[in-house]
């Protein structure tokens, strides 16, 4: 049984940029959620170790002077005068950065678009990414290249989980931003069982589990998610699917849906032989936003 939260406010927000337009609509929806909750929101750029400047500055005085002044100009823009805001420009390692600034600031989102024309591509659909939706101290919000919609408002939520203690992460932010925001949730379990078939298994074949059962057991589980105790300003809509974990997932948002929330593993240990797992494969083919929540990521 998940414990009622209490509604989660998104005060501090955090958005890495390289001045792209992947970037820059990471941004915009970052200031679509600053402006709805009446945040803050924190702009970093960080060099020179995955530099995020479009143009080659082998000096790094003017790699900086040129960060700098692109913040500069990004922050008089119009959308940054209803909201508060501040701007950084750090050098290090992008993770290492952005966890400082996270702890720093009592950061509640980081916010990151995965593609740009330069070094964030390789840096967001690489081991890098992975490592930040896994290990960052707060949710971890992802932009990827298929987006479809490039607003902050939400109609429609899916929250994804295979029941395991990881996945339960993400459901109190699932619950709470159905409710901030009114939006319909819908709540999913997927069966991968590869001996599933619906609606009828092959001629001789022995499925491994009763594809009826199982749909009733993962309803009932589902349900189970919500707390007695919740009063959830609408029912959300059960689903159980089957088939491969990340491709149904995706094939169930389409295009209908604003924001997918997952609960990810915070592993022991990161190392390189990151990619390729359900989440990942989801924030990079997602056409909507994706929300990671790992374990102690709750504020």
């Amino acid at each position: 049984m998940v414990v009622a939260p209490t509604r989660i406010a998104l005060q501090n927000i955090l958005v890495a940029t390289d001045f792209s337009d992947c970037a820059q609509t990471a941004l915009n929806y970052g200031l679509g959620l600053a402006r709805h909750y009446g945040g803050t929101l924190f702009t970093v750029n960080v060099l020179p170790h995955m530099p995020f400047v479009e143009s080659a500055q082998p000096d790094p005085g003017k790699a900086r002077g040129f960060a700098e002044q692109k913040l500069a100009n990004m922050v008089a823009s119009e959308p940054f005068k209803a909201i508060k805001h501040r701007e950084f420009v750090q050098e290090g390692e992008v993770g290492e950065v952005l966890s400082g600034l996270v702890w720093e600031n009592h950061i509640d989102l980081i916010v990151l678009g995965t593609e740009g024309r330069t070094g964030m591509r390789k840096f967001l659909l690489g081991s890098v990414a992975e490592e930040i939706f896994r290990s960052a101290e707060c949710p971890v919000l992802t932009l990827g290249p298929h987006i479809c919609k490039l607003d902050s408002s939400l109609r429609h939520i899916l929250y994804a989980t295979d029941f395991g203690p990881e996945s339960i992460h993400g459901l109190p932010y699932a619950l709470s931003l159905a409710e901030e925001h009114r939006a319909r949730l819908t709540l999913l379990h997927v069966v991968t069982d590869t001996g599933v078939v619906l609606p009828e298994p092959e001629p001789g074949a022995m499925p491994a589990v009763d594809p009826y059962e199982a749909v009733a057991t993962g309803e009932k589980q589902l349900r189970a998610l919500i707390p007695a105790e919740r009063g959830v300003w609408q029912e959300p809509e059960y689903l159980v699917q089957f088939g491969p974990a990340a491709e149904t997932i995706l094939r169930i948002a389409g295009e209908q849906t604003d924001m997918i929330v997952l609960g990810v593993k915070r592993p022991a240990a990161l190392t390189k032989h990151l990619g390729g797992g359900v989440a990942y494969r989801i924030i990079c083919e997602a056409p909507c936003p994706v929300l990671s929540v790992g374990a102690g990521q709750h504020r």
